[in-house]
């Protein structure tokens, strides 16, 4: 606990030293120049007083949650969204990727899915597609713009996007990982896809794919 204290202190130390707040929320190990990377026993990000200690006097630019998200339960994950306003720049920008509930691979929804099969996927709470970040937007009062995601017909809508607003590796364009390392793996993927829904993985370039989008603040 004193160690956290201290920790908590020395990265808000840090934070009044930048003139862009930028942070990794659920960051594990991952390091991105410009940005500050927390975790939870840093900032728990659905605590009002981590929020506040942190950035009482200074405002957050960009957050960033990479497959975070869905290791909360819903009404968290609203709560986090409500909190952090208060501590967002308007214009703040909140990135977001989890595991798509619409993706057409049933092998990859039970791969990724609530109390899901693949090694982290254990403690999934939630799982969402397109329909449901935008109601929780419109609940919470911010704006929805999907970067990548299917439709509740399950077809592929990607689109570009910059890293000024965060980095995500496990999307269409970065994604490196069990279906594109292992053929045998690719192929159960494939064959858990209805047969007319399965082009666009080879037209498109796709694999493994995140719900992608961007909670604005305005």
């Amino acid at each position: 606990m004193l160690f956290n204290k201290i920790k908590r202190i020395l990265i808000k130390r840090r934070i009044s030293r930048m003139n862009n707040i930028k942070i990794v929320c659920g960051a594990g190990k991952t390091k991105f120049n410009g940005w500050l990377s927390l975790n939870i026993e840093t900032l728990d990000i659905t605590k009002d007083k981590d929020f506040n200690f942190l950035f009482k006097e200074k405002s957050i630019d960009n957050i960033l949650l990479e497959h975070v998200v869905e290791h909360l339960l819903y009404e968290e994950f609203v709560t986090f969204l409500t909190i952090v306003k208060k501590y967002l720049k308007h214009g703040g920008n909140i990135r977001i990727a989890v595991p798509d509930k619409n993706h057409p691979s049933k092998y990859v929804q039970e791969l990724t899915g609530i109390n899901g099969k693949e090694p982290g996927a254990h403690d999934h709470k939630t799982f969402y597609n397109i329909e449901d970040f935008t109601s929780i937007a419109n609940k919470t009062g911010y704006k929805l713009v999907g970067i990548e995601f299917f439709t509740n017909e399950h077809f592929f809508v990607g689109n570009d996007f910059n890293y000024e607003n965060g980095y995500i590796s496990r999307c269409s364009k970065n994604y490196t990982g069990r279906f594109t390392k292992n053929q045998d793996e690719y192929k159960k993927m494939i064959e858990s896809v209805p047969e007319k829904l399965r082009n666009q993985f080879k037209e498109k370039n796709i694999s493994y794919t995140s719900l992608l989008v961007d909670f604005i603040y305005e």
